[in-house]
């Protein structure tokens, strides 16, 4: 199943807006529509028309977080119905609105229970702390590694671009799989022992 994880923003009311999110390095994240949420451009590009799939939503323990889980919601369903695609299995994943090691663990744990042979993966590295975008990262090399089929498809990063008046000019969202895949190198070079990486990775880059 094509699964799809995201982290939920905690943007006060008012603050999550709408962005036609321009794409770079796939042209299949290209959309029309405006979206608060940059996992909705792989959604609209990878799920077909009468495939059912699902999407994992990390929400923090907070008011902003719950109302921004609706948008997330509303805005899934307005696509799926534009693309005649069945409404997604939404699973949430709720945490504590702190930073201790030991949150991430249990959101670590939850999201690879969230996962099964066969899976196709999704990720969103956007919206949530610096170490729980590390989590949803290492949540789906997890899965790539230990689940029989299972594969990382497209990984995203939005990014809003800012005039020197801070103001937003440009949405674009990025294709960043090819870092997680470079990690998977990195590993299995560092296992074999390789010596000279960087003249490996520069041919691997070529290609």
């Amino acid at each position: 199943m094509k699964k799809f994880v995201t982290a939920i923003p905690l943007q006060a009311q008012g603050k999550l807006e709408r962005k036609h999110y321009k794409a770079v390095g796939n042209p299949r994240l290209d959309m029309e529509e405006t979206v608060s949420f940059p996992i909705l451009t792989a959604f609209q590009g990878y799920v077909n028309p009468g495939e059912h799939s699902q999407i994992i939503a990390i929400r923090t323990d907070s008011e902003n977080a719950r109302r921004n889980f609706g948008i997330l919601e509303q805005e899934t369903a307005e696509l799926c119905r534009k693309r005649g695609i069945p409404y997604p299995d939404i699973v949430v994943i709720d945490v504590p609105e702190d930073e201790a090691v030991t949150t991430h663990v249990a959101t670590f744990r939850q999201l690879i229970d969230c996962f099964a042979d066969g899976d196709e993966l999704f990720g969103c590295l956007t919206y949530g702390t610096k170490p729980l975008s590390e989590v949803v990262r290492m949540s789906i090399q997890y899965a790539y590694r230990v689940k029989k089929n299972a594969s990382i498809c497209c990984i995203v990063y939005g990014q809003i671009i800012r005039n020197s008046a801070s103001e937003a000019k440009d949405s674009l969202v990025h294709d960043e799989t090819a870092l997680l895949r470079l990690d998977e190198i990195v590993r299995l070079l560092a296992d074999q022992g390789v010596e000279n990486p960087s003249g490996v990775l520069d041919a691997l880059l070529a290609l």
